[in-house]
């Protein structure tokens, strides 16, 4: 009896994700609050180093980040575990590669959610693109 419960309900919910993705105004509004969802029961047991979609500027569905001058600033970042920051020490959020306010956007990538964040040393402005500029990548759900 649980076996065809299961059976009957993955048919319907199959049936509601093809009906909804032929709207795709009501495919992002549902996307979205499953993620939001998602987030706010994830967030007690989140671990320490992780970081924080409060920083995302954009929600994205490209499945990489886009790096400025095609280069990691470090190796926690090109990991995607290990910093409570948007960039790493000595570096800042870069709002010149296209994402003014917080300098990160959030993407999706095999099924995990990662922040990607425009970084910049802090000896440079956050608003003229330079050399120096780099990326990092942060993973919440590894």
């Amino acid at each position: 009896m649980i076996e065809t419960i299961n059976g009957q309900s993955k048919g319907w919910v199959a049936g509601i994700a093809r009906l909804l993705r032929s709207f795709p105004l009501a495919d992002e509004l549902f996307s979205r609050l499953f993620f939001g969802i998602m987030q706010f029961f994830s967030r007690p047991f989140r671990a320490p180093g992780k970081g924080s979609t409060s920083w995302c500027e954009f929600h994205l569905n490209r499945g990489f980040c886009s790096l400025p001058n095609g280069r990691f600033c470090s190796h926690e970042c090109s990991q995607g575990t290990g910093l409570n920051t948007p960039c790493p020490e000595g570096f800042q959020p870069s709002h010149s590669w296209g994402y003014r306010i917080t300098g990160c956007w959030c993407d999706t990538f095999r099924g995990s959610t990662m922040i990607c964040c425009d970084c910049t040393p802090v000896t440079n402005s956050p608003y003229i693109p330079s050399w120096g500029d780099c990326g990092c990548m942060h993973l919440l759900d590894s």
